[in-house]
Parts: C-alpha cells; structure tokens; sequence
C-alpha cells in the first residue's frame, strides 16, 4: 500500500457488519478549553464476528491500517494490524 497509518483510541459505534468508527481525542483543546473528539471509519476483513467488532464501545484500540475512500463513508482506514485491551462488561 502507499498509504499506511496508526490510529490509537477508543472503540466507537458500530456502523455496518464490517465497519465501526474508531475515537480519538484531539490533542489541542478548542476556544473554550473543550477537547473534541474524531470519528474515524475503520472497516475490518475479519468480518463481524471479530473481536474489532464484538469488543464494547469504549475499549482501548492502537491500529495500523491503510487509507482507501468509500462512497459512503468518505475515507476510511482498511484495518491491517490491531492490538485491544476490551473493556469489562457489567
């Protein structure tokens, strides 16, 4: 691949059966001193029974993957490599 990246964040929404966003905290804050948050669409091969897409929204998730744009979804990150530390459930 040309492009390849590293996302580190928090598991988000589940958006489709191979698909779910991914959040990153910014690291500046804004004009009123709030930090904002990035939605970014990741899309598995591992299809929906993978632990990228059964782990709980909030779990911690450092990624590599490659950028590739989707009509629907605009860019998105190809997930090639991921390491999550799931979350407990109640």
């Amino acid at each position: 691949m040309i492009s390849s990246c590293f996302v580190t964040g928090r598991l988000g929404k589940v958006i489709d059966p191979t698909t779910r966003y991914v959040e990153v905290d910014r690291v500046l804050p804004d004009a009123c001193g709030t930090y904002s948050v990035d939605r970014i669409p990741v899309r598995t091969y591992s299809g929906k029974g993978c632990l990228f897409m059964v782990a709980p929204e909030g779990s911690y998730i450092g990624l590599k993957g490659h950028l590739e744009t989707r009509e629907e979804f605009g860019v998105l990150v190809y997930l090639e490599f991921e390491e999550i530390f799931p979350m407990k459930t109640k």
